[in-house]
Order: C-alpha cells, then structure tokens, then sequence
C-alpha cells in the first residue's frame, strides 16, 4: 500500500571516485605504488609549534605556592577564631577542681560566671550519687562482718 508520504529510495550503482587532478610530485616526496585517486598530499605545514617545559612547570609551581598559602591562610584565620572563641568562654565560664566528700572522687565543675549554672560537670552528678551509695554499702558490710556473733550452745 502506498500512502504517498514515504519516499521511494532507487537502487542505484557503486559510488564513482573522483580522480583528482591536483596531484603533483613534490620535492621530497616518496614514491608509492597507490593510484593517483588514493594518495595523499600534505598540507603544507606552518610556524613549528614551540612548548617551553620549564614556563609550564614555573606556572604550576605558582600555582601550587598560591594554593597553599590560601590555605595557610584559612588555617590561621581558623586557629585566631578558636582562640577568640575560647579567650571568650574563659571570660564567662569559671572552672573549677573540687574533692567530693562523700565519694572523695576529682570533680571538675564549670559554672556559668553571671548565673552561677553549673554547665558541665565531670564526673556526672548521677556518677557520683552511684559511688555515694556504693561506698556506703561496702562500708556497712565491713561493719557488719567486724561485729563478733557470739553463739551459746545450751544442751
């Protein structure tokens, strides 16, 4: 069925080469045993292209310094903003090293300066509210197997 809108494709012969007429021997050239039709010409060649290594690898070498002095820049501006940040922290924050009496345990205690908060405490309170009581339970074991059980025997 032929709708008209497909076009019709023909079979047609091999493709013709055409013969160049251009082809002229040069100076220099080598002699081949390919037809005129199938050789190639060069094109005449221009300015030789000149790479200078050592401009390249001065280049990346400034680059490269570049690079790392932005990053060395950063790092310092980074380690300024900590000690900044810090310097203000001791400002508000007091810290203290105390001696628990009930456990005798080391006690680190930062307190907020204005309100007198404690912001953080090593060891945690519930730590040593758990060494209070173990304390406590050991030592009254140790009193109760120190007291001398007298037992009478009467027949």
């Amino acid at each position: 069925m032929d709708f008209g809108a497909t076009p019709k494709t023909f079979a047609t012969g091999a493709v013709q080469a055409t013969i160049r007429t251009d082809i002229s021997v040069q100076n220099g050239a080598t002699p081949v045993d390919l037809p005129p039709e199938k050789t190639v010409r060069s094109i005449a060649a221009g300015e030789p292209v000149q790479l200078d290594i050592r401009a390249r690898a001065e280049e990346r070498r400034s680059d490269a310094q570049r690079q790392q002095s932005t990053q060395d820049e950063t790092t310092q501006q980074r380690r300024f903003d900590e000690q900044r940040r810090e310097q203000n922290l001791r400002d508000v924050i007091d810290r203290r090293i105390e001696i628990d009496p009930k456990t005798r345990s080391i006690v680190l205690r930062k307190t907020d300066r204005d309100t007198g908060e404690v912001i953080e405490q090593l060891p945690d309170e519930t730590l040593l509210k758990l060494r209070a009581l173990s304390r406590e339970i050991i030592e009254r074991g140790r009193d109760t197997a120190n007291q001398q059980h007298e037992v009478e025997r009467i027949a």
